[in-house]
């Protein structure tokens, strides 16, 4: 798999985030470049973002896929994004998010965010009619 030109980190809640990149290199194989942090129980806002600062790559450009907009691992990403133009922060993650992600080698640009959303929210499908189960 050729190099992605930025860092990915998946940030959620409890072990969530740290469970998809599992799922994703049991299709993908070991995915370099790829790191997950999960808020824990009782964490403040303030102890994560120290945490996921740590984690950020500070020689190239993240990408933080958080699972739940709204909750504190995508308002902690959303605060230093806006902070830092490196970060790009994509909220409501989902394992096909996380796949095209990390296959991806294009630029960490607004058109690969555009790109990234859109299929993310393609995958979502009532798959119940598709199998014929329901008329």
């Amino acid at each position: 798999m050729a190099l992605r030109p930025f860092h990915v980190l998946v940030a959620g809640h409890g072990q969530l985030a740290a469970s998809m990149v599992g799922a994703a290199e049991m299709i993908c194989g070991a995915l370099p470049g790829v790191s997950a942090i999960g808020l824990e129980p009782g964490e403040s806002p303030e102890g994560f973002e120290a945490r996921l600062r740590a984690q950020i790559g500070h020689d190239q450009s993240t990408l933080i896929l958080a699972d739940l907009h709204g909750g504190t691992p995508s308002n902690v990403a959303s605060a230093l994004a806006r902070a830092d133009e490196r970060l790009r922060v994509i909220a409501g993650a989902n394992l096909g998010l996380l796949i095209e992600a990390v296959t991806c080698t294009d630029e960490l640009d607004d058109a690969m965010i555009e790109r990234l959303v859109r299929l993310a929210r393609e995958a979502v499908v009532d798959a119940s009619t598709q199998l014929g189960t329901r008329p």
